[in-house]
């Protein structure tokens, strides 16, 4: 059976087999420190020293995130600050040296489309990204939001309207991955609902993770309340610090992070966003209700709501806004119940404290 050092052996026995000069050593006899000075004399003394030295990892930054994938999508301006970089000795733009980012920087600020190969380096690693220049213009921006109300304010969504939606932005060029996004948002409220001929509903939230990944490089007031939505759907409220732009669904995340409920004024008819039934039924129906209703109101309101349409994460919230009410009205019983449906659920487990 060969031993740990077999390789080793075998290969300086060929190498005097072969022949070699008089006095000379077919190994190395001493192992410098890849990352220092110091040199060891085997390899598994440096390999044990070099773990001391921290990876260097060449890491590249756009507005203070990393970029931790190959792809970068870009649709603002990009200005001074923008890029950073961190532990790079090397940096090349479609095969042309640079010498910082302030030069990248310089090349992306040149160009309103384009794309651009980008590979960086130190003497560890090397890596590469794909950037995918994109600026959007404002005015297609605010025509597909118009389009966008127009067309699914009223909550339908059918296959008709999204094919005259997309008929009627089809010439917003700048803003296609926009666009992109706010379809497969769609897609995902119509497989939800079992109202996709492509989609089943297990595949609602693919959708949805397909549209924050559009969506996330645009700041529109209609792409942060949509991540907005999306992120309550799948129960990612310490996600949500900031306001979405829809008050009955921030005042509920706030609810659903432990807070007390508090009363939202009334939304303007003109400016709603599609969302699931679950949720339209979570902060239309039981949260307005949620301060008058008796633990049985709500929980007959909710047998009313059909389970097809429950998500496992839409369960969680229905459970967990009833264990608040039984805290409330000192319903013992009924809050051990409901506990114990929640108890290992990673969300609400530290809301819910010992039974």
């Amino acid at each position: 059976m060969p031993t740990v050092g077999w390789i080793q052996e075998t290969g300086q026995d060929r190498f005097w087999e072969t022949g070699s000069e008089p006095n000379s050593c077919p190994l190395p006899t001493t192992y410098p420190c890849r990352y220092c000075a110091k040199v060891f004399d085997s390899i598994a003394a440096r390999e044990q020293h070099e773990l001391e030295h921290p990876f260097l990892n060449p890491t590249l930054f756009y507005r203070n995130r990393e970029l931790g994938s190959s792809q970068l999508l870009i649709t603002a301006l990009v200005q001074p600050g923008d890029i950073d970089a961190r532990n790079i000795s090397r940096m090349l733009l479609n095969g042309r040296p640079l010498d910082s980012v302030v030069e990248l920087t310089e090349a992306l600020q040149a160009s309103s489309k384009g794309f651009f190969n980008i590979s960086y380096a130190n003497e560890a690693l090397e890596k590469t990204l794909k950037i995918e220049l994109c600026i959007a213009d404002e005015q297609q921006l605010s025509e597909v939001d118009h389009s966008f109300k127009m067309h699914f304010s009223k909550g339908s969504i059918s296959d008709q309207m999204l094919a005259s939606f997309h008929d009627s932005v089809r010439h917003c060029g700048t803003v296609e991955a926009y666009i992109n996004g706010l379809v497969r948002y769609l897609h995902g409220l119509k497989a939800k609902e079992h109202h996709s001929e492509i989609t089943s509903f297990e595949a609602f939230d693919m959708r949805f993770n397909q549209a924050v990944d559009s969506l996330k490089n645009y700041n529109t007031a209609l792409a942060l309340a949509i991540r907005a939505v999306i992120r309550f759907n799948r129960n990612d409220f310490n996600l949500m610090r900031f306001t979405s732009g829809v008050p009955d669904l921030d005042s509920a995340t706030a609810f659903f992070r432990g807070a007390d409920l508090a009363i939202t004024a009334p939304q303007s008819p003109d400016a709603q966003l599609p969302v699931d039934q679950a949720t339209e039924f979570i902060l239309k129906t039981l949260l307005p209700a949620y301060a008058t209703a008796g633990l049985s109101d709500l929980e007959q309101m909710i047998s009313l709501l059909s389970r097809r349409y429950l998500s496992l994460q839409d369960t969680s919230k229905l459970n967990y806004l009833c264990f608040c009410k039984a805290v409330d009205v000192l319903d013992h019983e009924a809050k051990t119940k409901y506990h114990r449906k929640l108890r290992y659920d990673d969300v609400f487990n530290s809301l819910i404290g010992e039974a």
